[in-house]
C-alpha cells in the first residue's frame, strides 16, 4: 500500500511539473493578434486563421508529426534542423520537410500548412520554445520575415521523452536526446523540473500567420 501511495505521490509530481512547465512557456508564447499599420483584417478572418493552424497542429501532434518534426536535427556539427539553412531562419520560407525516418508516410505537418495557407498566399512562421535552466529559449523552424500584414498566433505543446533520439540521417544510429544536447547542437536540454522522470522537456511550437 506504501508503494502504490509513493508511486501516486511521484506521478502527481510528473504532473505538477509538467503543468508548471507548460504554464510557463504558455505565458511566454501566449496567442496574441500582432499590431501592424499596413492594413485591416476581420476578427472572423483572424479566428479562422488562427482555428486552421490549431487543427492542424492537433493533427499531426495525434500522429507524433510534431515531435517528430522538433527532433529532425542534423547529427552533424551544423546547429540546427535538418535539411534547414540556419539556425535562425530553420528551413526559412520552405514548409517544414516530410520526415520518413518518422513512419512508413513520413510527416504531412509541412505538406498540410502550405495547402492550408500557401494556396491562400498567406505567410507564416514557425518557432519552437523550450526551458534552458530558468531561462526560456527559441529556435526558429520557419522564418518568412517580418510580418507585413495583421497576423494571428496560435500554439500547441509537445512533450519530449528521455528515450527519444534525433532523427537526422543518421539512421539507426541517431543520438539520443541527451547525447544530442552534448554532442550535435540539439538547443533542447533536459528540462530541470524532470530530471528525475522519463520526461526530457516540454517544448511549444507556435506558428505565425499574417
Amino acid at each position: 500500500m506504501n508503494d502504490d501511495r509513493s508511486q501516486a505521490y511521484t506521478l502527481e509530481g510528473f504532473i505538477g511539473s509538467i503543468l508548471l512547465l507548460t504554464a510557463i512557456l504558455f505565458a511566454f508564447q501566449s496567442v496574441v493578434i500582432l499590431p501592424t499599420t499596413s492594413g485591416s483584417v476581420s476578427l472572423d478572418i483572424q479566428e479562422q486563421l488562427r482555428t486552421s493552424a490549431n487543427d492542424i497542429m492537433i493533427i499531426s501532434a495525434d500522429d507524433g508529426d510534431l515531435s517528430c518534426q522538433v527532433r529532425y536535427w542534423n547529427e552533424s556539427s551544423e546547429p540546427y534542423f535538418a535539411e534547414g539553412q540556419s539556425r535562425d531562419r530553420g528551413y526559412g520560407v520552405d514548409p517544414p520537410p516530410n520526415v520518413s525516418s518518422c513512419d512508413a508516410d513520413g510527416t504531412q505537418f509541412g505538406a498540410m500548412l502550405n495547402e492550408t495557407f500557401g494556396e491562400q498566399e498567406q505567410e507564416y512562421s514557425i518557432f519552437v520554445s523550450y526551458r534552458n535552466g530558468t531561462d526560456t529559449e527559441q529556435v526558429a523552424m520557419v522564418s518568412r520575415g517580418s510580418e507585413n500584414a495583421p497576423a494571428v498566433s496560435t500554439t500547441y505543446t509537445v512533450t519530449l521523452y528521455d528515450d527519444q533520439r534525433i532523427l537526422g540521417d543518421c539512421a539507426s544510429t541517431c543520438p539520443t536526446l541527451h547525447e544530442a544536447y552534448n554532442t550535435t547542437g540539439f538547443p533542447i536540454p533536459e528540462a530541470n523540473e524532470f530530471e528525475d522522470s522519463p520526461i526530457y522537456n516540454v517544448v511549444v511550437i507556435r506558428v505565425i500567420i499574417w
